[in-house]
Formats: C-alpha cells, structure tokens, sequence
C-alpha cells in the first residue's frame, strides 16, 4: 500500500501545482488507483519568505508548522515543501510533528554528489536563500562549492521571479536565460534553480538550443523531490 504524501504549498501556488503534476508524471501507474495518494495544503498565507530574512518582516513559520501539522493530522505519512527559501525553517518545522519531512536542499546536494560528480554549482535563487545561506549549510557538507551571481543579478533575479508569480513566464525567459548564460561565462557548467518559480522556467530551457549547445548542465529541486517521492511513496 501506498503511502501518503503530504504538500505543504503555497509557496508559490503555480510551482505546487507543478509539482504535483512532476509527481503523477514520473508515476508509473496504469490506473487511478495505482497512483500516490496525496494531500495538499495550499497555504497561500504564509508570508514572504525573502521578506523576512532580509528586512525582519512578518514571520513565516508559525503558519508553515500549522499546515504540517495539519498535514500530519490529515494522515500523511511524510511530508515535503517545495520551496527553497523555506527550508530555512526545516528543522524548527521538523520538531513539530511525528512523522518524516523530507529535506529538499539535502536531496539536491546528494544528488549532485552521487550523479553529476562535479565540485562546484551554480545557485541561482531568491536574495532570501543567498542571504540564508541555505543551500552552502547542505553542500559544505558534501564538500560541494556553491557559485553565486553578483548582487545586481541577484536583484534582477528577484525581479523575475516575482514576474513569474504574476503568470509572466514567457516575458521572464529571455531574461532568465541570459542570467544562465553569464554564469557559463564564469566558468560554471552546472546550474542550480534554485527557486520553485524558476523551476517553472527548466523545460523552456531544456529545449533551448544554445543552452544544449553549450551543454549547461540545469539541476531543478523540484524534480529531484518529485523523484524522491515516488521512491519513497512506494515503499
């Protein structure tokens, strides 16, 4: 029997619904009933994330724990959060409740480490990840280098993912793309998206064909999370 996943989403609600379509996609299922049963919370009051790591905004947390403990009550078995910049908040989050809560940034990390064999990344993200130093905590850990933009692309980055909230994914592409662009530039052939709207940008630039050309390498979170889901869904 299967086990039942809980979404804390939200965060933002396109990138959940995304994420739940990745889900039923890498499923292997010939049938409804042979798909993951899957209970979502669309939290769309949880505050702004960047907000509060940078100017001391209204606190996340306290409505984060109250949909995983409401997931929890609801009968998942494990939980999961795709969003980046909330894993700040992982491990006040994990005290909380009872039962699994899958890491996100710690399964990039090993992915990385486990099939790309490479030493330093990319991480294009929200200002709140950067200034967190959310995903540096996993990787110092696996010995993995993190390659940041500098501040002025990490601004136009915050830029677009806000445009990318508003539905404007195709206006933002070409922007995105030539951010990609400049960390090849830096000799970075490996890149992280590290924001779940920026996820939303991966299969326009899996099929671009410069992006092919110069064979960047795009590490999406929310496909590694989906993956893991399944896995573990399934045991």
């Amino acid at each position: 029997m299967k086990k039942t996943v809980g979404v804390l989403g939200g965060m933002g609600p396109e990138a959940t619904a995304s994420f739940l379509k990745r889900v039923i996609e890498l499923t292997v299922a010939s049938c409804d009933q042979e798909h993951i049963p899957m209970l979502i919370d669309n939290n769309v009051m949880i505050p702004n994330r960047t907000a509060y790591l940078l100017d001391g905004g209204e606190s996340p947390l306290v409505e984060i724990l109250k949909s995983a403990v409401k997931l929890e009550m609801m009968g998942a078995d494990l939980i999961v959060m795709p969003c980046n910049t909330a894993h700040y908040f992982y491990n006040d989050v994990k005290k909380f409740i009872g039962i699994p809560f899958i890491n996100m940034i710690d399964e990039v990390a090993k992915y990385i480490k486990q099939k790309t064999k490479v030493n330093k990344v990319g991480l294009l993200a929200t200002e709140g990840t950067y200034s967190a130093e959310i995903y540096e905590t996993s990787f110092k850990k696996l010995d993995i280098d993190i390659i940041t933009p500098r501040d002025e692309v990490k601004k136009e980055l915050m830029r677009i993912i806000s445009e990318i909230k508003k539905g404007n994914k195709e206006e933002c592409f070409s922007k995105f793309k030539k951010i990609v662009m400049s960390l090849k530039k830096q000799g970075v052939q490996t890149i992280i998206l590290g924001c779940t709207e920026l996820s939303l940008l991966h299969r326009s630039l899996s099929d671009d064909i410069e992006i092919n050309i110069e064979k960047i390498k795009l590490i999406d979170p929310m496909d590694i999370l989906a993956r893991k889901v399944v896995v573990l869904a399934s045991e």
